[in-house]
């Protein structure tokens, strides 16, 4: 009779096994490129990727830092002032718009921060998102994101708005607030944004105010040396000296209010020292 002798496989050794393994995830990983943002322009430029993600990059900013003052001493709502016939009167409110903020390289190049766009009629208004409502309670402002990183030489800024928002729909959530009639600068009489708001007490002995709106359109030009570094937030820092504003403002003439501010407004705005 014969005898059929089964052959019993033999079991690689376990290291041999876990080697196969470790190869794979190693061959596997090495047809992998690490993903993450390339632009050495953004915040979270990723060293060790090898290959440019979708969307993921971050960007700067632009800030303002504006420093309010009355000749040398800090603004106040709280402040009593005086005319020009040394009668006292308070300023419990000022705001007012300043917006299409540029900036120029010493090889005159110009440069602003990243537009952005919303629904008008039947198309999409661009624009830049740098349309500051100041505050005299504030003081530290966001322009918007920035992508380049030259030496500026100056910087270019508009008392006002610069472009006409009435097309946008207010309840669109791309649509600044402070562009439709929720904003301060909103004038009920006229049914439009004026440049600026203020709200006066001009008897200290009464609770009665007075709010007056002022219209005008300044463009301000100023000398600002600054080299901004990629992937870095950047800021402007300036000064408001508003006893220029309110120089020849009279108590009894509330006019003299408006048309003081809308006078001396040129030459009031200047680079922190």
């Amino acid at each position: 009779m014969l005898k059929i002798l089964k052959k019993t496989p033999k079991l690689l050794p376990i290291y041999r096994v876990m080697g196969c393994l470790l190869l794979l995830v190693v061959c596997a990983r090495c047809n992998t490129k690490v993903e993450g943002c390339l632009d050495l322009n953004a915040s979270n430029f990723d060293f060790e990727a090898e290959k440019a993600c979708d969307d993921c990059c971050d960007y700067p900013s632009m800030v303002v830092s504006l420093s309010q003052k009355w000749n040398e001493d800090n603004f106040s709502n709280a402040d009593t002032l005086y005319d020009m016939h040394g009668m006292p009167y308070i300023i419990q409110d000022l705001k007012y718009f300043l917006s299409s903020w540029a900036w120029r390289s010493t090889e005159g190049d110009v440069y602003t921060v990243d537009s952005v766009s919303a629904p008008c009629n039947q198309t999409l208004l661009e624009f830049t998102p740098d349309i500051l409502t100041i505050d005299t309670r504030q003081f530290s402002y966001t322009l918007g994101t920035i992508r380049e990183a030259p030496l500026i030489d100056s910087v270019k800024l508009v008392v006002d708005l610069v472009e006409d928002f009435s097309c946008l729909d207010p309840d669109d959530p791309a649509t600044p607030s402070n562009v439709t009639d929720q904003s301060p600068m909103w004038n009920p009489a006229t049914t439009s944004l004026e440049t600026g708001r203020m709200v006066l007490q001009r008897d200290l002995a009464s609770v009665t105010y007075d709010t007056v709106y002022f219209t005008t359109k300044v463009e301000i030009s100023l000398p600002y040396s600054l080299q901004l570094r990629n992937g870095f937030t950047e800021q402007f820092n300036l000064t408001v000296n508003y006893a220029e504003w309110f120089s020849e403002v009279d108590v009894d003439n509330l006019a003299s209010f408006s048309t003081s501010v809308e006078t001396h407004i040129a030459g009031s705005i200047t680079p922190t020292e």
